[in-house]
């Protein structure tokens, strides 16, 4: 007899919860933040998430043809990855930020600094507050309450996207999470929520800007991304255990973006020749993006019938001492 089980994204939520310990996931009173996801995507994790890999063929007569022991399932580097896509507030930001660089309190400013990231390596069974749990909830093959936890997760991206011409203004983000921990799919917790979607109505929203500069240009902005992303390396395996890693080391962080304009003189002076750098503010009073150190790389035109617009790439870096800032994300205290 077929199954009756089944999902459907109109009935799941998707919580970030705090772990412990890593390798152990995220327990009932984590505190949760849920995150107001628009689309998410995982891998599968039937099989447990494992390739083939194949022996070659043998060469000559007298057989050429794969036996069972020229086919092994191999999963001592498997990285399972599941990546969100929200509405940019406050809290859901600044909870990615605490994992990705460690810096990310309600209503304050998450600095991503030049000395970063200041945790290097995270080791198997030691108490660590950073890796997190993403708790998708009905996910699971069952369907309602069961859950799809990849708990042992490290953010790898955290991109903002915005434009003027979709989405009703509002800047959306994209955070991809890998972990080497083979997810959970028959969890049934309930979690408690520190914060709800209901605390979270105020959005990041491109008609409420009211500083867009790149070089002190008040520049006509159509649009604009940022990617912060950074390496995350699972580290050996325990064949004995799901072979789980045996922690994880950590990459340096390569910040990125493009600024959509009007193409007149405000972007001609914006988009400084040769290396020197530039400081880009995006603020709307709530929210603000600051790269205090933006150096620019080749930009381009789109010959568009409503306006010619100039595409201005750029990538940040900090100056000085290692503690100034490459780029900060600033919220209200409540977004509600």
């Amino acid at each position: 007899m077929a199954s009756a089980n089944f999902q459907t994204t109109k009935n799941t939520r998707v919580l970030i919860g705090t772990e412990v310990t890593l390798g152990t996931a995220a327990v009932a009173d984590c505190a949760a933040v849920a995150i107001p996801v628009t689309d998410y995507s995982f891998g599968e994790i039937g099989a447990g998430g494992q390739t083939l890999d194949v022996a070659p063929l043998r060469a000559g007569i007298g057989g050429q043809n794969l036996s069972d022991d020229m086919v092994k399932a191999k999963r001592h580097d498997r990285m399972y990855e599941v990546s969100l896509t929200f509405h940019c507030t406050d809290l859901a930001v600044k909870r990615v930020t605490k994992n990705l660089f460690e810096d990310g309190a309600a209503g304050g400013i998450a600095s991503l600094l030049g000395s970063m990231p200041t945790t290097s390596h995270y080791k198997h069974g030691v108490s660590n507050v950073h890796p997190v749990s993403i708790i998708i909830e009905n996910a699971g093959h069952a369907g309602n309450a069961t859950d799809m936890v990849f708990f042992g997760a490290m953010c790898t991206n955290l991109s903002f996207s915005g434009s003027i011409d979709g989405d009703g203004g509002v800047v959306m983000c994209t955070a991809t999470f890998v972990t080497g921990y083979l997810p959970t799919a028959t969890t049934n917790l309930t979690y408690t929520v520190a914060t709800a979607i209901s605390a979270q109505q105020t959005v990041f929203n491109m008609h409420d800007l009211t500083a867009k500069t790149l070089n002190s240009q008040d520049l006509t902005l159509y649009g604009f991304e940022l990617s912060i992303s950074r390496e995350v390396n699972r580290i050996s395996f325990d064949s004995s255990s799901n072979f789980a890693p045996s922690g994880y080391s950590i990459g340096g962080y390569d910040v990125s973006g493009t600024l959509t304009s009007k193409r007149d003189d405000l972007s001609l002076a914006a988009s400084v020749e040769g290396h020197a750098p530039v400081a880009l503010d995006l603020d709307t009073g709530v929210y603000q993006i600051l790269a205090p150190t933006c150096i620019i790389d080749t930009t381009s035109i789109s010959f568009d019938e409503d306006g010619w617009k100039q595409s201005i790439p750029f990538k940040c870096a900090y100056t000085g001492a290692t503690s100034s800032t490459i780029v900060s994300f600033a919220g209200t205290a409540s977004d509600s």
